[in-house]
């Protein structure tokens, strides 16, 4: 059993983590090549293990950090340390070629369990969210007990604790230090945090993570209406419902409700009933957004464009 020991001034300094840590989400996933545990990874296990198999350099690469698997700290200390390039390469590649393709519908997701955790905290404390991390992670004041990670134990020491949720993980915790000689530096406590099962395969789904070659253009909307909502505006592009959006994004009906209502707001997409359903669809000013027509979206924007961000809730 691990055990972390949280003192007065850590509690005071625990906090969700800002954004996704891509480096720690790749190590985990080549973990999770290896697993066969949980089916909702079969189809992504069985089309990576596909692709590299294309090149035998590239196996081979990857082959050497696989025999590292398991090792979480000891990999991600190699890619940190500046003495390991071929690592850190083989690392990149694999991210490129099994986390890359999917990664905005992952975002997506651990945007959503992460605010759901700030919302547990704001709600109902410190104490709370630390009894809400999932199986085998119990809050026992004044220590947080983790299963199924090996002995040792840490005390942060009034560092505090970031807590960031992760998809490929799979035990029921990880600690990381990203400190790079910092010692105020927080170590970082990973925990899985998945769909459910069924949701799995479309969240990892094949090559249309980016449709039509429109990178830049989902980074721009990304960056001007939330992460989140670009990838919803996308995929209500040709209609769509509750259910149905939020099985796309992988995230809850109610934060579909929610992020829906902003972009209602906003001007971007509008809503009707049919039947019992609600239906969405892109506006006129939604698709001109969606298509990065600055010339025409100047003319029409009763405001810049910039504060449509400004005028949203802080869900993200």
């Amino acid at each position: 059993m691990y055990r972390i020991f949280l003192s007065a001034d850590d509690l005071a300094r625990i906090r969700i983590s800002d954004g996704d840590i891509p480096l720690l989400e790749t190590i985990f996933a080549l973990d999770r090549l290896l697993d066969t545990e949980e089916e909702g990874f079969h189809e992504w296990r069985r089309r990576v293990r596909r692709q590299l198999m294309t090149s035998t350099a590239s196996t081979e690469r990857v082959a050497r950090l696989l025999r590292l698997a398991g090792n979480c700290s000891g990999l991600l200390d190699l890619c940190l340390g500046a003495q390991h390039p071929h690592v850190v390469s083989a690392v990149k590649y694999f991210s490129q070629l099994a986390v890359a393709p999917h990664w905005e519908r992952i975002g997506v997701h651990l945007d959503s369990a992460r605010e759901s955790l700030r919302h547990i905290m704001g709600r109902d404390g410190v104490g709370a969210l630390l009894g809400n991390l999932g199986a085998g992670i119990r809050w026992k004041p004044p220590v947080l007990e983790i299963d199924g990670v090996g002995p040792g134990e840490l005390k942060p020491a009034g560092r505090g604790l970031v807590l960031t949720p992760s998809l490929f993980l799979h035990r029921p915790a990880h600690v990381a230090r990203f400190d790079r000689g910092d010692p105020q530096s927080a170590p970082i406590l990973a925990f899985p945090n998945w769909p459910r099962s069924q949701e799995l395969p479309s969240l990892l789904a094949g090559a249309d993570a980016v449709r039509g070659g429109r990178s830049a253009d989902v980074d721009s909307l990304a960056a001007l209406v939330g992460r989140t909502r670009a990838a919803a505006l996308r995929a209500v592009e040709e209609g769509c419902g509750n259910a149905e959006l939020a099985e796309r994004l992988g995230v809850t009906t109610a934060a579909v409700s929610q992020h829906a209502a902003v972009l209602r707001a906003a001007g971007l997409i509008s809503t009707c009933r049919r039947g019992s359903h609600a239906v969405h669809t892109v506006t006129h000013l939604g698709t001109l957004l969606l298509r990065g027509n600055g010339a025409e979206l100047r003319r029409v924007l009763p405001v810049p464009a910039q504060q449509i961000a400004t005028r949203q809730p802080t869900i993200v």
